[in-house]
């Protein structure tokens, strides 16, 4: 097998593909890259047996292709080696079955690969009733949503996003117990089945990577198992096992408080308090509410403390004061696409709500921090 690629295209190709890959894997043939070479083109293959990415390389952007066949080669020091080559032109042969010889006219490499053989059987299936969405609406779902995820592995499911289809509604869901982000967005063509999974964190933010350009995306589900096609890239990801917590009862339908902020104004004045912020991992920050005004302040026995006032639009004259994390809160805020936004209060001791102004399909949950 030969075959001869511009350095970008192949590239692009591998960036893709590996994010599959994992350290963690503790089978050695899954540390490789397969290629799958065929008259039509070049098919790259990369899996940790929990995701797999593959990517379709079509003839027409192959300068030069001959046989046909499967090698799997280490990606360890691979794509590195290819990015550094000095020339935009890079020659591929395979030598005595098991070994690649990687050229330039000035360089050239020899890599040992993985017997193909030893490689695990992964299908990937399309279903017969595929889901559309736009690759942008499906990026932004993703990067609203999965900030909230847990990292914590106590808890598998919450590591992981919440998608769930009824009718022309698609809505994702992801929390850590500590806050919540929920959106929804109606989908072209309704879905003739119920859908309520969880696709795991890592898998869902990967694809978010991927996704660069505005496109369609299918999506087909399956039991244990979902598949992403976008452009020539399949991305594949088991299901996480288990029922999602119901979030919806955490989410209060009355407020006492509904107060109308800029979103960028609240948001540095929380960033400039949190430099002085006691506890730095939680960044505990107090907010203070009375008729009009806001206070913000936050105390640091070492440093001193910082206070930052906010002229408000609230509908209740009653003062309210409740500390949260100002982490969770910008973390919140950096989503929102609205210049104005509506922090929603009840007591001191009840989720904090933020909505946009005009958008009624995000909904960010944060919970507030006792601190006496």
């Amino acid at each position: 097998m030969k075959w001869t690629i511009e350095k970008g295209i192949i590239l692009e190709a591998l960036n893709n593909v590996t994010k599959a890959l994992s350290q963690r894997t503790t089978i050695p043939v899954l540390n490789g890259i397969v290629f799958d070479v065929k008259s039509d083109g070049i098919e790259l293959l990369a899996s940790d047996s929990e995701l797999t990415i593959k990517v379709m390389i079509p003839e027409e952007n192959i300068k030069h292709l001959e046989g046909s066949g499967k090698i799997i080669i280490q990606s360890k020091y691979f794509i590195d080696m290819i990015r550094k080559m000095p020339a935009d032109v890079i020659d591929f042969e395979i030598e005595d079955n098991l070994k690649i010889k990687i050229s330039t006219p000035s360089n050239q490499y020899r890599l040992n690969c993985y017997n193909p053989n030893d490689y695990p059987n992964i299908i990937l299936e399309k279903s017969e009733d595929a889901i559309n969405i736009g690759a942008d609406k499906l990026r932004e779902i993703i990067a609203q949503t999965s900030y909230a995820l847990s990292t914590q592995e106590v808890r598998p499911l919450l590591t992981g996003i919440n998608l769930k289809i009824n009718g022309d509604i698609l809505e994702c869901i992801a929390t850590d117990s500590y806050r919540l982000s929920k959106k929804n967005i109606k989908l072209a063509t309704p879905v003739n089945k119920i859908i309520n999974i969880v696709i795991p964190g890592r898998s869902i933010t990967e694809l978010e990577k991927i996704i660069s350009e505005d496109d369609n995306v299918e999506i087909h589900v399956f039991t244990n198992k979902i598949l992403f096609i976008y452009k020539n890239i399949y991305v594949q990801s088991n299901l996480l096992s288990g029922t999602y917590p119901e979030t919806s009862h955490f989410i209060p339908n009355d407020f006492a408080y509904m107060i109308n902020l800029n979103l960028k104004e609240f948001y540095d004045a929380v960033d400039r308090a949190a430099l002085l912020a006691q506890n730095k991992e939680k960044n505990i920050i107090k907010m203070h509410i009375e008729d009009k005004e806001m206070v913000i302040t936050s105390t640091s026995n070492e440093l001193g403390n910082a206070e930052e006032k906010l002229h408000i639009d609230c509908n209740n004259k009653e003062k309210i004061e409740i500390s949260f994390s100002s982490k969770y809160m910008m973390d919140a805020l950096k989503v929102v696409k609205e210049e104005n936004i509506f922090l929603l209060l009840n007591t001191d001791d009840k989720p904090i709500l933020i909505k946009p102004v005009t958008d009624e399909s995000l909904i960010e949950l944060i919970l507030p921090i006792k601190t006496y």
